[in-house]
């Protein structure tokens, strides 16, 4: 005997599908409101963990700074001592410079050549005078640049030929030399040359101890 089913059996099935998804749905929403719970939890923990940190290096950092400006106040406290001490240095060591200076020109200074005027700006030097010839002149300069010596740098300024007058009856030629004086002697002088750089010459001229004021005459030299 044939029988047949007349209960809505589809509808009951679709419905069943449908309560199954729902049910699908809501257990994913849950899941993915935990998870994001989670998720946010962790995040306000760590960003609460790295505020911490932060406080953490703000203090070090400041630490720092204090140090850092004791630091600085140490440098300037050496860099004044060191200048002091160059100061110090600079004087004693341009405490005989004077004498020093007219010694090595009266060393420096040959014959037929004279000194009328002596001007010092620092360790700059501009000498003014008379060379009875070319020669004279170029032996001079060469004597202000050799090497070891007290003088560096000579350069002529002026050289100009003068006609004979009643205080120069030769021909003489006016000059003006630039040069450096060395706070030190060059490395490059052996020990005896720097014992005899102080001794005057005996056939050199000499600038008078006044202040270069006065011309130097191979004559006063001699004497």
């Amino acid at each position: 005997m044939i029988q047949f089913n007349l209960l809505p059996h589809r509808e009951a099935l679709r419905k069943f599908k449908k309560d199954q998804f729902n049910a699908y749905m809501v257990l994913t929403l849950i899941l993915a409101g935990v998870t994001a719970f989670a998720i946010y939890g962790l995040l306000i923990s760590s960003i609460e963990a790295q505020k911490d940190n932060i406080a953490v290096l703000e203090r070090e950092i400041k630490q720092y700074e204090a140090q850092i400006v004791e630091i600085k106040d140490l440098k300037s406290q050496i860099d004044a001592l060191l200048a002091r001490q160059k100061a110090v240095e600079d004087i004693q060591a341009d405490r005989n410079l004077p004498v020093r200076l007219l010694s090595e020109l009266a060393n420096n200074l040959p014959q037929g050549v004279t000194l009328s005027k002596l001007a010092q700006k620092d360790q700059e030097l501009t000498l003014e005078g008379t060379a009875q010839t070319n020669e004279n002149l170029s032996q001079f300069l060469d004597n202000l640049g050799k090497a070891g010596g007290w003088f560096s740098k000579p350069e002529l300024l002026v050289s100009e030929a003068q006609n004979s007058t009643e205080k120069i009856p030769v021909k003489a030629f006016k000059f003006s030399v630039k040069a450096t004086f060395l706070r030190v002697q060059s490395a490059s002088t052996p020990s005896g040359a720097a014992s005899s750089a102080v001794t005057p010459n005996a056939t050199s001229g000499a600038l008078p101890a006044e202040g270069a004021s006065k011309p130097v005459t191979p004559s006063a030299a001699k004497a």
